[in-house]
């Protein structure tokens, strides 16, 4: 059990996997978050995604879900702007244009949450809340994407030395479309991430940021009646812990009790 709604009952689970029998070290971190007692929500950031001269969020929480006892969680969005231009749009801001055959997590105006891919599962007349691309469908109705395999820093981006396997996040979803599913682990490669969300129920499933800095998890606490961030990791995702509690400067989740 790792987050509660204000009863006590458990809304989100999580788990550590090993899932890299050459790399045992490797560590892959799960947040199982029941949909049916929570609402997604995503925030654009007050510089990213953005083009210049076009319009962007403000990168705030509003103040009637930054409250004790409804807000959970919060976790990074995916990549900047001039890594790949992947489209994004929330409350009828769109910073970028939706791409077709991207990976695209969608917000429903009802709060359903889907993840596909534009053009073939999500079309522009949507009736969105918000929506997030980024690179590639990781998992696809069940299946990993052969590129998984076969794909660049291109496709899944790499760190600044040009390495592909480091710090990795991304987001999966039951068939049920009941469970979302957050991953992050350091010293991760496509195909280890890949067969995690599988092995862990993710039917689809959409790459978010990498790297130390940006891949960040942080549950929200209740001390002392304030809100206090605690993170995931608390070793690798230790800088910036409260950014999603002050403005922030690129897009993200978060995650609050249904009503």
């Amino acid at each position: 059990p790792y987050l509660h709604n204000q009863e006590g009952g458990v809304v989100a689970y999580r788990t550590f996997l090993q899932p890299d029998p050459e790399r045992p070290y490797t560590i892959v971190a799960v947040v199982a978050i029941d949909l049916t007692k929570t609402n997604l929500r995503f925030v654009l950031g007050l510089e990213e995604p953005s083009k210049p001269g076009g319009p962007h969020g403000w990168g705030v929480i509003p103040s009637e879900d930054k409250q004790p006892g409804k807000l959970l969680a919060a976790f990074n969005g995916g990549f900047i702007a001039e890594h790949g231009g992947y489209g994004a749009m929330a409350d009828g801001i769109t910073a970028l244009a939706g791409r077709a055959g991207l990976a695209t997590l969608a917000i429903y105006k009802d709060e359903s949450v889907r993840i596909g891919e534009w053009g073939n599962d999500f079309y522009t007349d949507g009736d969105y809340r918000a929506w997030r691309q980024n690179a590639l469908m990781i998992v696809h109705n069940g299946e990993i994407n052969e590129k998984v395999y076969t794909g660049t820093e291109a496709e899944w981006g790499a760190n600044l030395d040009g390495a592909t396997v480091t710090m990795r996040s991304s987001i999966g979803i039951s068939q049920d479309n009941k469970v979302l599913y957050y991953f992050a682990g350091p010293s991760l490669s496509m195909p280890v991430l890949a067969d995690a969300m599988v092995a862990s129920g993710a039917y689809n499933g959409i790459l978010m940021d990498i790297n130390p800095t940006h891949a960040h998890f942080t549950a929200i606490r209740v001390e002392d009646g304030e809100l206090t961030p605690e993170a995931l990791y608390p070793e690798e995702m230790d800088l910036w812990v409260d950014r999603y509690l002050r403005q922030w400067d690129q897009d993200f989740f978060y995650v609050v009790v249904k009503e």
